[in-house]
Parts: structure tokens; C-alpha cells; sequence
């Protein structure tokens, strides 16, 4: 006989179990082969396979969930056992009322159908009584596994599970594994706390970091799941699915810096330190050491400094030209190692356009007024007006004007004939200009869109100049030709804005679909609001403490020594 056929069993007398035959258990978890990880226990000559210890019950009554009046129920546990050659997993979660429990029977076979899972249940007699209903008909296997009940067979009353729910052993293994979601819809600020590693006894001042985390929302081709209590992630672009969130390595790092640097819990420290941290991360020591730094205007940038503020783009697009100018002003602070402060400036910036955008919303409303009063005779409110009395300052249709000036002094009232056309775009202005090729009446706003390109930038206009040269005469009539705050605001409200990519070419993003090109779009895209409009962007920039405090290069009085990271509009 071959001395290496046969082998003494391996009996550790110390221990009283076969260590061999428990170590090939272990290895054939389904789990532990996937992942690798786990928290591993022998117990009763069987290995546990711990996914999760998960934390202590903290809902209703608390007291009355306990096991023989002494352990305590986990919730967010996961165990898995061996029986022979199959697998048994036991979950618990935090339900609506309690605690819920369920089963998941694994055998070890090619079909699909072995496979029992038992619905999550907050009675833990039912669902044993269940799981116990299934497995009593495999009459050749040791059912002495399960004679101990399910607290003891889970492993759930062991005391290194019950010292990890002491200690808070998991909040590392819900942070390195799985969010928890225990309504199964949405996971709230304390799973999130949780998942993202909070620590009670120093992260009192920087509880907004997880306010923030729970808030900010999904990348655009992400989108999440919940599944069993769990949340997980999809990536629609690969359809790869993952546990892990998909900014909780932006967050991680933040929540570790603001450990180091103890930011004020007020919003003038929390924005500074924010946009400290966006702006370090782009402005690296890398960076530095190459000399060659990458593009601080970006899409993705503009849009964090935008959650940074509050402000929503979408609703607000002509505010994009102040977060890219705030990202031209904090990055040159960052890349020459000043501090990062006077946000206010910034948000006195915000309010002044605001303002600006709704002096033009009131102007364009007041034109439409007019417009609509100078259409409408004002005797009749019926007919089109074709005649100005100057002496009368008003408007008339042909037959008021004849009735009322047919006798007495208003016979000598001099008359002007007005072409009260409307404009064949945008139907809501006087037509300045009559197109000879297009053969359409045009306001001045509309005339100038539509004439600045192509074969239309040679059309021959014709002035309408029986309205027009009257306008010294008739005070009503100036906003009534157009004031331009249409075109300023079709600028301003566009969500088309223009960026540059890291090779100096020209990108148009689309904010509220999010698309993005190379070629210019059609539409009108959003640019700022000139300096010599209502005092445009300089105006309230000129007027803050900020704006002396470094040369700008936006200011052409400067002359800087060297080119700079900020362009011009």
C-alpha cells in the first residue's frame, strides 16, 4: 500500500473538531467564494459565515425585542450556514412595527426550482415553522441542526455577535458593504449616516455632510434598486449592477477632511470649505508639479458650484455665468494657496442679476400692455387702430375718429396714419421693419434673430416710417416698437450655454436635457447680460468688498503680468 493513499484524519484534540472538513465548508459558501470576505465563526464544529452583524433594534419597544429577555435582535444581520452540501441564509431588517426575519434555502442543485425563499416575516415562530415544513421532507439528512431553534442555529445569540452589536463592530461592514433601507422605498438620513460611517462622538458639526450625501442626486445613467432591504445601483450604460453608492467615495473623502479641518457649522464656512474641497481636488500637487492644470469651467463643476449655492440652474440658466465666474475666482485662489472666502460677494452677484433679469421681465411686460392699448381703438375696444390724433394723444379706428372729430375745434386736430401691423414671429410686437423677400412684418427683436445669418442677411427692409418717425409725438409709443427685453431674455432663460473642453474646443450643453454637441445649436444660446444692460454683471461685481481684493483679469484696466487661468464672457 502507497504510504500517500491513506492519511490519519486530522484531529485536533484541543479544539474537538475535524479542522479540515469545517476549512472545505467554509470555502464552499457561495458568498465567501464571490467576495472573499465575511466574518467567520466556528461554532458547534460548523462555520458561521457573517456578512453583516448589522446594529442594534432602536424602533418601538425596544425592550420587548429581546431574545430570552438578555440578547439583542440585529437588525441589517446576515449569516450564512452549511447544512451538508447546502446553503441557508437568515436576514434580518427593520420593519414598519419590529424586527423582520427571512429565510433563503440554497441546496445544492442545477435546478432553479429547489430554491425556497420565504418572505420576510416580523414572526419568527411562523417563518421557522415554514422553513422547518420544507426541509422535514429530506427524511435521509441530520435534521439535529435545527433541533436548537433559529436564534442558536443563526448564530444570532453567540457572543461574538452579540459583542459586535455592542461595539458597533458594523458600522465598518455597512460602510465597506450594503446601504439599508428598511421601508424598502427610500433609505433615510440615519441609513445613510450609517452607510457613509458616522461617528456620534466627533461629526456633530458636519451632520450636513450626510444631509448632503442623502440629497445630491444620482449621475444621470444611474439608477437605484431595493431589493430584500437592500439598495444597490445600476449602470445603464453597461447595466453593471453595484453596492456601492455611486458618490460615496466624493463624500467618504469629504467627511474625512472636515474631520481634519473642523469647519463652522454656519453656511459662510460650510460653502467656503465645499468649494475648498471641489477646487483641490482639480488643483493637486500633481497638477502643480507638472505645471500643466486641468479645465476648472467644466460642465460637471458648474453644476456642484451650483449645489454648493443653491441655486437651481434649470429655473435660473443666466445664473451659470456667475458660477463660472466664481469658479475663475476661487480656482486662482486654490492654484495660489489663498484662502477661499467672501461668498456673500458671490450671492449679492446672484441677487443683482436676479433683479436685472426681472427688470427686463417687468419691462417686457409693460411693452405687451402697450402694445395691446396702442392695437385697440380706444373708443370702440373693437376695431384696429389706424390713426393718431396728436392733439387727443389717443388711438382711433377710421369711423371713431370721423364721428368725433367731425365738428366743433377737434375738426382742426391734426391726424397721423399709423401701420399697426403685428409682427409675423412672435405675434406679440409692433412690426417695425416689412421684409421685401420674405414678404412678413418684423419687430425689431424678431428682424434682427432672423436676418443674422445665411441668404437672409441681404433681404432689403422697409421701414415703416409713418409709425416710426412719430415716435417724438407719441410717449406710448417708444416701449411699443420694442425695447429689446424679449431678446435679452430669450438670451438670458436659453439652456443652451457654451463651455470649452480641455483641447480649447467649443461644447454646447444643453441644461435641461443635458445634452451636449459640437456644432452650434439653432436656438438661442444664453449669454450674459451686457455690461451697458441695466448695468449687466460688472455693476454688481464693481459694488462688493471681493472685487478690489485681487486683480481680476475680467477688469480690462488690469494688465497681468502673465496669462491667467480666467477668460472673458
Amino acid at each position: 500500500m502507497d504510504m500517500y493513499e491513506e492519511r490519519p484524519p486530522e484531529i485536533f484534540t484541543g479544539g474537538y473538531f475535524d479542522q479540515a472538513n469545517i476549512v472545505n465548508q467554509t470555502e464552499g459558501l457561495q458568498d465567501f467564494r464571490r467576495r472573499q470576505e465575511g466574518h467567520l465563526i466556528i461554532a458547534d464544529d460548523r462555520p458561521l459565515l457573517v456578512m453583516s452583524f448589522g446594529l442594534k433594534y432602536q424602533g418601538p419597544n425596544p425592550s420587548k425585542y429581546k431574545i430570552e429577555g438578555k440578547y439583542d435582535i440585529p437588525v441589517g444581520f446576515k449569516v450564512i450556514i452549511k447544512w451538508e452540501e447546502d446553503e441557508i441564509v437568515f436576514m434580518t431588517r427593520q420593519g414598519t412595527f419590529g424586527p423582520e426575519f427571512q429565510i433563503v434555502y440554497l441546496p445544492q442543485s442545477p435546478t432553479p426550482e429547489d430554491f425556497t425563499i420565504f418572505e420576510w416575516n416580523a414572526n419568527i415562530a411562523e417563518i421557522w415553522d415554514q422553513f422547518l415544513t420544507v426541509i422535514e421532507g429530506k427524511e435521509d439528512r441530520d435534521m439535529r441542526l435545527f433541533n436548537q431553534g433559529p436564534w442558536r442555529t443563526f448564530g444570532v445569540t453567540r457572543d461574538e455577535v452579540q459583542m459586535a452589536l455592542k461595539q458597533g463592530t458594523d458600522q465598518k461592514t455597512i460602510v465597506d458593504g450594503i446601504l439599508y433601507c428598511a421601508d424598502g422605498i427610500e433609505p433615510d438620513l440615519q441609513e445613510h449616516m450609517r452607510y457613509l460611517g458616522v461617528d456620534p462622538a466627533t461629526d456633530e458639526n458636519i451632520l450636513w455632510i450626510f444631509t448632503a450625501f442623502k440629497e445630491e442626486p444620482l449621475p444621470a445613467y444611474f439608477s437605484q434598486y431595493v431589493k430584500d432591504g437592500m439598495v444597490y445601483w445600476v449602470d445603464e450604460r453597461t447595466s453593471e449592477a453595484t453596492w456601492k453608492h455611486p458618490h460615496y467615495d466624493k463624500f467618504r473623502k469629504m467627511l474625512q477632511v472636515a474631520r481634519n479641518q473642523k469647519p463652522v457649522p454656519h453656511w459662510k464656512s460650510i460653502m467656503e470649505f465645499r468649494i475648498e474641497f471641489l477646487l483641490s481636488n482639480i488643483f493637486t500637487w500633481e497638477a502643480e508639479a507638472s505645471g500643466e492644470f486641468p479645465l476648472v469651467e467644466t460642465v460637471d463643476n458648474v453644476i456642484e458650484m451650483a449645489r454648493i449655492f443653491g441655486v437651481d440652474i434649470k429655473n435660473e440658466p443666466y445664473l451659470v455665468h456667475v458660477l463660472k465666474r466664481a469658479l475663475r475666482h476661487y480656482g486662482n485662489c486654490v492654484k495660489e494657496k489663498r484662502k477661499v472666502k467672501d461668498v456673500e460677494d458671490f450671492r449679492n452677484l446672484m441677487h443683482r442679476y436676479r433683479d436685472l433679469v426681472s427688470q427686463y421681465e417687468q419691462a417686457m411686460s409693460i411693452e405687451e400692455k402697450r402694445v395691446a392699448k396702442m392695437k385697440i381703438c380706444v373708443q370702440c375696444d373693437e376695431r384696429d387702430a389706424v390713426l393718431f390724433c396728436d392733439q387727443c394723444k389717443d388711438f382711433f379706428c377710421q369711423g371713431c375718429f370721423d364721428r368725433l372729430h367731425s365738428r366743433g375745434r377737434r375738426q382742426n386736430h391734426r391726424r397721423t396714419w399709423v401701420e399697426m401691423g403685428m409682427c409675423a414671429e412672435c405675434v406679440e410686437s409692433i412690426a417695425l421693419f416689412h421684409c421685401v423677400q420674405c414678404a412678413d412684418l418684423y419687430c425689431r427683436d424678431c428682424f434682427q434673430e432672423w436676418h443674422v445669418r445665411g441668404g437672409r442677411r441681404n433681404h432689403i427692409p422697409i421701414i415703416l416710417r409713418s409709425f416710426n418717425s412719430q415716435t417724438h409725438q407719441l410717449p406710448e409709443a417708444t416701449p411699443a416698437m420694442g425695447t429689446g427685453a424679449a431678446q435679452i431674455l430669450a438670451k438670458a432663460r436659453s439652456p443652451w450655454v457654451e463651455f470649452t473642453d480641455e483641447n480649447n474646443v467649443k461644447l454646447y450643453y444643453n441644461i435641461l436635457t443635458t445634452e451636449s454637441r459640437r456644432d452650434k445649436p439653432l436656438a438661442v444660446m444664453n449669454e450674459p447680460i451686457e455690461d451697458n444692460k441695466g448695468g449687466g454683471m460688472s455693476a454688481g461685481w464693481s459694488g462688493t468688498w471681493g472685487a478690489n481684493m485681487f486683480p481680476d483679469p475680467l477688469d480690462s484696466r488690469t494688465q497681468p503680468s502673465a496669462p491667467e487661468m480666467e477668460t472673458a464672457f
